[in-house]
């Protein structure tokens, strides 16, 4: 078994101590070093205007690659012959003379980038895929310009895919996006399931609330449909129920969000959280009734199996990630955008003792043991 040397791991996210983006992938590089002997070196990509500089985080060496690309990416991958030259400088200064294995995330611009590493070095390459968008044809254009390029991205996107060892995704839904691109003819293809660092996220005894109350965790975009879930609770505040919605996070929905809850008077329901460093996140979780997170295009959703990891319950949409891994599906899945289907569903937990516990599968251990005998590590 392949379990030794340098593992090479490419990200566009890893936490810091100014931010905790990226915490699900500490969490599986650190699982992976306490279940091998690989030597663990992580390369951050940052835009070329980023201030960060190199880091160490808790025992990890990361190392910053600013990568050089026409602003609101434009025409991905057009200066991969400077960026190939950059990844293969920073190798050489910083000592790595040899990898067993590169594992980038996300197509672009880890495919990219690692392609040329195991081109060079002869070694495993891996991708794994954490959205939906699988080639990231949504990202900071307008919607002229994707229109434009669409094809372009696709072809580049594909043809690297095509090139690396394994590519994962975090849900069949993401393999099926995959798979949906005429030319993806992947050499192998497998999913990981992110998994639970049950040290983090655990089930504590609470204080019974006054309030039955809702929590949700998630970033204040348009797909995370945050709106549903405040529509759903009003209507279960008018019709008398003594129920109370917690928000965490941030983004650019979260001003008309706020902005519906003052109009609507319901300042005293639902209310508006600072965001927590990842760490802390536990005794939310352990602090609230119900977990709801109604997102319509969600790879998994972290936040689901950390909130299941402490016995909550919770709800989420039909056909997305989390839909293959829910333990009692009727009630824990809402249809798209539906109000009333989201409020009868939270009137169910209201009047239900139904105790979600965890499936241990989900535990970050197994889901790495099972990763590291993955046939690439034959």
């Amino acid at each position: 078994m392949l379990r030794e040397g340098t593992y090479l791991t490419i990200t566009p996210f890893f936490p810091s101590k100014e931010s905790h983006n990226g915490s699900y992938i500490y969490d599986q590089i650190n699982e992976i070093r306490n279940q091998s002997n690989f030597n663990i070196r992580v390369i951050k990509v940052v835009s070329l205007f980023s201030t960060e500089i190199d880091y160490e985080y808790n025992g990890f060496k990361v190392s910053i690659l600013k990568m050089v690309d026409i602003p609101f990416f434009i025409s991905p991958g057009l200066f991969n012959f400077i960026n190939k030259n950059r990844i293969l400088a920073l190798l050489k200064r910083d000592n790595i003379d040899s990898i067993s294995v590169v594992h980038g995330h996300v197509t672009y611009p880890s495919a990219f980038l690692s392609n040329c590493i195991s081109d060079k070095y002869q070694c495993k390459s891996i991708i794994q895929h954490h959205g939906l968008d699988v080639l990231q044809l949504m990202n900071g254009r307008s919607n002229l310009l994707r229109k434009l390029q669409r094809n372009y991205i696709i072809r580049k996107g594909v043809n690297q895919l095509n090139k690396v060892d394994l590519n994962i995704g975090v849900s069949n839904r993401v393999l099926t996006e995959l798979n949906s691109f005429t030319y993806y003819l992947p050499k192998t293809e497998d999913v990981l399931y992110n998994g639970v660092n049950t040290s983090k996220f655990f089930h504590k005894e609470q204080v019974c609330n006054e309030y039955y109350t809702i929590g949700c965790v998630a970033n204040f975009w348009k797909i995370k449909d945050h709106i549903t879930l405040i529509k759903a609770v009003e209507q279960l505040v008018y019709s008398g129920e003594r129920v109370k919605l917690e928000l965490i996070g941030s983004g650019p929905t979260l001003v008309s969000c706020k902005k519906y809850v003052n109009e609507n008077h319901l300042t005293g329901s639902i209310v508006f959280l600072k965001e927590k460093e990842h760490s802390k996140l536990n005794d939310f979780y352990n602090s609230i009734d119900l977990f709801v997170m109604p997102s319509y295009f969600e790879a998994l959703g972290c936040v689901y199996l950390e909130a299941w990891a402490t016995n909550t319950p919770f709800i989420g949409v039909q056909s997305q990630g989390i839909s293959e891994l829910v333990p009692l599906p009727k009630f824990m899945l809402i249809k798209k955008h539906d109000v009333d289907n989201l409020r009868e569903k939270i009137l169910y937990f209201m009047n239900s003792n139904i105790v979600t516990e965890f499936n241990d599968k989900l535990n970050i251990k197994n889901t790495i043991e099972h990763f590291l005998n993955f046939k690439i590590f034959d």
